[in-house]
């Protein structure tokens, strides 16, 4: 069973590199304050720095999905902030005339009907398609790409392989449904603490055992980076995480992740370009895309 699929016309998965999804984001409330961008100049100068640096894909967030029993938020994160920043992102992209494909972390379809007709190429839903139900429709009516994060009632309630799957699988129903193309569903653990009932321990089982998702027949996306599971083990804080994250990356890769987003896109660019070698090392050598 090979596996692939598609985003912005980058094909991806099984016998080819592993795509880099650098982290935007644009709310004052995210978790790691490195990666938040405020003004256009902000924005133009990380997108170049972004693609300097060989990024795939660019993952653009405009309101704080961070977990509030672990980090505090106070910003106001509204639907139509939300949109207000993205307006600014989206005005930035066409003044540049990037041609690297956007992804936008949504869970809102008024949301990504707005940056899908901007020119996005995918929605990031950490719902799982479940939170909007108009959202799954909104995303095959521009036939575009949907990553969809394991949930079943909130976003990372579930940490358990089984029962990850399981809702990746109800997910990826919803995306299939409504007229998604299966090459453009990805699918994503969830790996964080999202819910308080979560531990530290629940994450590392997910990358230990992440081959077994493969079931699902979708390309896997991880997001690791600098992520407070990381900080339990190394005891450092989200700004001192670099190091820690490479190393639980490049072994999420070695169990099969297609893509890897994070907000260090020159330094772990490096460690995918060593895990890929390790890891089509025995194969002929025209498999590596």
């Amino acid at each position: 069973m090979q596996i692939v699929g598609e985003i912005g016309g980058i094909s991806f998965g099984d016998g080819y590199k592993t795509i880099i999804m650098g982290v935007m984001n644009l709310s004052p409330s995210s978790f790691y304050k490195g990666s938040i961008k405020k003004t256009p100049s902000d924005i133009q100068e990380n997108i170049l720095e972004f693609v300097n640096e060989g990024v795939d894909i660019i993952d653009v967030g405009a309101i704080s999905s961070a977990p509030s029993f672990i980090y505090n938020s106070v910003e106001d994160e509204s639907e139509s902030v939300e949109l207000e920043r993205l307006k600014m992102f989206f005005d930035v992209i066409n003044e540049i005339g990037c041609n690297i494909p956007i992804s936008v972390d949504t869970q809102s379809h008024k949301t990504a009907n707005f940056v899908l007709k901007s020119g996005a190429s995918m929605i990031n839903d950490i719902s799982g398609l479940k939170s909007d139900p108009m959202m799954a429709d909104t995303v095959s009516g521009y036939d575009a790409s949907v990553s969809v994060m394991a949930c079943q009632f909130q976003p990372g309630d579930v940490f358990k392989i089984p029962d990850i799957i399981n809702e990746l699988e109800k997910s990826k129903e919803l995306a299939v449904n409504a007229g998604i193309s299966r090459k453009k569903i990805i699918i994503d653990p969830g790996l964080g603490a999202w819910v308080p009932k979560r531990n530290t321990k629940n994450d590392y089982m997910i990358i230990k055992q992440l081959e077994k998702m493969r079931v699902i027949d979708q390309p896997i996306l991880v997001g690791i980076s600098r992520k407070s599971f990381i900080g339990a083990v190394i005891e450092k804080t989200s700004e001192e995480r670099l190091w820690g994250s490479l190393s639980a990356t490049s072994i999420a890769i070695s169990n099969g992740a297609h893509i890897v987003r994070t907000h260090d896109v020159r330094e772990t660019k490096d460690a995918c370009l060593v895990a890929d070698y390790i890891k089509f090392l025995d194969e002929k050598e025209t498999s590596y895309k």
